[in-house]
């Protein structure tokens, strides 16, 4: 599977070169006549933004569960809290 980066490149290329149109393009590369659009306008495709999330729930507790964290650390093997 080719990255969003290699995919603008080849359609750039292809543009350029052999000259298609937006809807040969589209088809040759397997993706939507907006995605050509956006690689024939920007070299790069946009980054997409993830929001930052918080856990309001789970915030009371965050200390005493890295305390407990850094504490497993220094414990024997078979005393220390696992994901089972």
């Amino acid at each position: 599977m080719e990255s969003r980066m290699e995919v603008f490149a080849a359609i750039r290329r292809d543009a350029r070169i052999e000259s298609h149109s937006t809807r040969e393009l589209a088809r040759k590369h397997d993706v939507g006549r907006n995605m050509v659009k956006l690689a024939l306008h920007s070299a790069s495709p946009l980054v997409r933004r993830t929001p930052a999330r918080t856990a309001p729930r789970l915030d009371p507790f965050k200390d005493d569960n890295d305390e407990k964290l850094t504490e497993d650390l220094s414990a024997p093997r078979k005393q220390r809290n696992t994901a089972t």
